[in-house]
């Protein structure tokens, strides 16, 4: 993990967010870009900036091209006549699986997809599937595990100068 990164994620613990963001990463191409923020059970969490372009892109076109130009990451899920369910994903060595099948006994065991229209705004748990949300350019989505509460905050308080920084050098990882 490059300089960048570790001071980023020690800044994003010393300042209280709820969980540390592991790394950041950049893929896809187009003039609009959307962030896709995956936190895990385990408090690990990742930044992705999508760079996208034309209408009718959704939160699962965001989320397929993370998995097509990044190696280490990957998607289980399921489709049927209502869409698309997303049971697990993997990103590099955090990976949380499961499909709501404890509900019954008050255990949240599947993945909360929440919205944002843009950095700052707060996070909405949404109430349309992944693959029916249209993104905007600059709109936020988020995935937690095992958990009802939206995304960790980020950038946390202080830290939002070392996120525009490192997303404005436009580094690709893979």
């Amino acid at each position: 993990m490059n300089k960048f990164f570790t001071a980023c994620s020690v800044l994003l613990c010393a300042t209280g967010a709820q969980a540390a963001i592991m790394d950041t990463y950049q893929v896809g191409t187009g003039l609009n870009t959307s962030t896709v923020q995956i936190d895990f059970q385990n408090g690990n969490g990742y930044l992705f900036e999508v760079s996208w372009q034309g209408e009718g892109t959704t939160g699962w076109d965001l989320m397929t091209t993370i998995a097509d130009e990044i190696d280490g990451f990957a998607l289980d899920y399921s489709t049927s006549e209502w869409g698309v369910f997303l049971m697990g994903i993997t990103a590099f060595d955090d990976y949380d699986w499961g499909t709501g099948a404890g509900w019954q006994d008050g255990i949240e065991d599947y993945w909360h997809y929440w919205t944002s229209d843009s950095m700052g705004d707060p996070w909405v748990s949404s109430m349309v599937g992944v693959d029916s949300r249209l993104v905007s350019d600059g709109s936020m989505d988020g995935w937690v595990f095992m958990s009802p509460d939206a995304p960790q905050l980020v950038p946390a308080p202080g830290a939002i100068a070392l996120l525009a920084i490192g997303f404005a050098a436009r580094r690709r990882r893979r």
